[in-house]
């Protein structure tokens, strides 16, 4: 996943713009899910609340979002074990759909998982490929239940 994987070595440095507060930016909470809006209010993801707590927002710089539009989102998960780098939970981007088709035809895996359309726009899902934690490790096992279900990444992003 080329986004997920320039997202990874996004979350160590500094992508170049500050990264929006996620404090500031979750409106709402009920009992299984967080509402986070996005800085350009064109969407809105449902967050787990599970994750609450243990991720910050990264934005990726203009050069690290490759075609996607700007305002690409990384949700990295905050290791306990603080000799460990933040890692990617979910990459969230928005593409033109002319821009998507053409993405989608060029060879090698997509940056992604398009989750939703709406007026000209796709929006898509990179997540990690496998946990980056050694597997019993408390880092290990809380990423693994962080880890997004195939039913939140399908109802993530609501486009407005």
């Amino acid at each position: 996943m080329v986004v997920l994987a320039l997202a990874l070595g996004a979350c160590a440095g500094d992508s170049g713009a500050p990264p929006p507060a996620a404090g500031d930016s979750v409106r709402t909470t009920t009992a299984t899910v967080s509402r986070f809006d996005a800085p350009d209010g064109s969407y809105v993801l449902e967050l787990p609340i599970r994750w609450t707590g243990h991720f910050r927002v990264d934005s990726l710089s203009t050069s690290e979002q490759m075609r996607a539009r700007p305002g690409v989102l990384v949700f990295s998960y905050l290791p306990s074990d603080s000799t460990q780098r933040p890692q990617a939970l979910a990459v969230i981007a928005v593409y033109d759909s002319a821009v998507w088709a053409a993405v989608r035809a060029e060879g090698g895996p997509p940056p992604g998982d398009s989750v939703a359309a709406r007026g000209g726009r796709v929006y898509v899902v990179g997540l990690p490929q496998s946990n980056p934690f050694p597997e019993q490790s408390a880092d290990g096992v809380l990423f693994g239940l962080l880890q997004l279900r195939p039913a939140e990444v399908a109802s993530l992003v609501l486009p407005r």
